[in-house]
């Protein structure tokens, strides 16, 4: 992981931990190789990591930084109960 990564990966998981999430290391992207993610341990909400976005992209992003551990996402009212 370069120097970007490891300073960005800190503060992801700085955020993600004040809002109460005990996240995994991050792995590295298997192709792109400036991005990696975690996902949280306890609820699998994720965080991304790119040490050189494009203009319409951010170094730091996902679920995981946005909401809390068991917050309800928004994704999970497109679940389809059987």
């Amino acid at each position: 992981m370069n120097a970007q990564l490891t300073r960005l990966s800190r503060e992801a998981r700085e955020s993600c931990r004040g809002r109460g999430h005990d996240m995994q290391p991050f792995r590295m992207h298997t192709y792109y190789k400036t991005v990696a993610v975690s996902n949280c341990r306890k609820c699998g909400k994720q965080v991304s990591i790119n040490s050189r976005p494009m203009p319409n992209e951010i170094g730091v992003g996902g679920e995981a930084v946005a909401l809390g551990c068991g917050d309800v996402s928004h994704w999970d009212a497109f679940a389809v109960s059987a």
